[in-house]
């Protein structure tokens, strides 16, 4: 062997080597399966930001990136009792609520089902909630409306997948699905009445590892930078919506009396940069339509009934939570310190959240009455009152004690 193949051999070993050291399983992702996370995501300066390029072993130096003065965002991931997942979704071991946009209207109390398991996090179903929205202060008549139906999707059988596992420097996938919106319309002024339509949604979705290597980022606390191996994956998102009424496409003069456009094309694109020992990537830039939308970096999940926040002090407050022991109804009374909303997270004895009550009030004197399911089982359960930043400002427990 000659030392010049020698040495190539030896460059294309170590080569190997560092590709195959960043492979992320499921072990890999602090975000719990069974019990209930807050995870929050710091929005960090867009101006003169610059997209990461891909590439083998590269070195992503973002260090001096500065975080916005917008407080973190908080997302709260919320665990499925196996007693309470609904028979369309057998699989699922999470449910989060999620808004929909139609023109001026939001609908509101859909849910999505997902599943973080061992072979990856994905979506196993959706339930759309509908709703009927007056047109009144767009065409002046009380009875013109839209009404919008109710549906559920189920994808059990063929998951909707935002990545496997193994996480890999090679993993690629893509999906396509068709999301169709039924919804009835009446518009004195034109003739319709109950008129049958549907919002077709195309999308195409591409997820891809196209780069390896080193991520540096500021140092929260001051001092050295951290570095992080990672791997970079970029999703790319293409949809189109499509309007239809009674069998052929709608008007356009309709339409953007609505604010909607015929055939309206959204391309996003996200680059995020994975490593181990987080809930999430550890930082993210989103474009929409070609234009920088966001940048946010993780910040560590507060799990269970402790954080993890090492850099996050307690603020407490004052609560008395009566009566106590409960029937299955109690109020809990505290001083709120600002106006922005509260939540009340409330865990069993194995650490799953079973409730969660936001409380929008102004600051001051709180009488929050709380409810429970009745499908509860008797015992000890614990709370913690979240402020918006997800800082933990009261915690206690209570005994269940539901009448046979």
């Amino acid at each position: 062997m000659t030392q010049k193949l020698y040495l190539s051999l030896c460059f294309f070993f170590l080569l190997w080597s560092a590709q195959a050291q960043i492979s992320l399983t499921r072990n890999d992702f602090t975000v719990s399966s069974n019990r209930a996370d807050t995870i929050l995501t710091q929005g960090m300066q867009r101006k003169g930001f610059q997209l990461p390029k891909g590439g083998n072993n590269q070195f992503w130096d973002y260090s001096s990136l500065q975080d916005s003065a917008v407080s973190p965002a908080r997302f709260v991931t919320s665990v499925i009792d196996p007693w309470l997942v609904p028979l369309d979704f057998p699989n699922s071991t999470g449910v989060y609520s999620a808004t929909y946009t139609f023109g001026p209207f939001r609908v509101t109390n859909n849910y999505q089902f997902e599943r973080y398991a061992e072979d990856g996090y994905s979506i196993q179903g959706t339930i759309f909630a509908g709703g009927r929205f007056p047109l009144r202060s767009f065409t002046g008549f009380a009875t013109d409306s839209v009404v919008l139906f109710t549906k559920v999707d189920n994808y059990t059988n063929n998951p909707l997948y935002y990545y496997k596992f193994p996480l890999t420097a090679t993993s690629k996938q893509t999906w396509s699905y068709r999301n169709v919106i039924n919804f009835q319309l009446t518009v004195a002024l034109v003739g319709l009445t109950r008129a049958p339509g549907q919002v077709v949604t195309n999308e195409f979705k591409r997820d891809s590892t196209i780069g390896w290597g080193t991520l540096r980022m500021r140092n929260p606390k001051g001092g050295s930078a951290l570095d992080f191996a990672v791997l970079l994956v970029e999703t790319a998102e293409l949809s189109r919506d499509s309007f239809y009424l009674s069998g052929g496409p709608a008007p356009g003069l309709l339409l953007g009396a609505l604010g909607l456009q015929q055939n309206a094309v959204r391309r996003n694109t996200t680059y995020n940069f994975y490593g181990a020992r987080f809930a999430t990537s550890i930082l993210s830039a989103a474009l929409r339509n070609d234009t920088l939308a966001r940048v946010t970096r993780s910040i560590n999940a507060v799990r269970g009934l402790v954080t993890d926040l090492p850099d996050v002090k307690e603020l407490s407050v004052q609560s008395k939570l009566y009566p106590n022991p409960s029937p299955g109804a109690f109020y809990l009374e505290f001083d709120k310190t600002e106006a922005a909303d509260w939540d009340v997270l409330i865990y069993n004895a194995q650490g799953q959240m079973v409730a969660l009550e936001r409380i929008s009030a102004p600051s001051g004197p709180v009488k929050q009455q709380i409810q429970l399911k009745p499908t509860l089982s008797n015992g000890t359960y614990f709370y913690h009152l979240l402020d918006q930043r997800s800082l933990i400002r009261s915690s206690g427990t209570f005994v269940l004690a539901k009448s046979e």
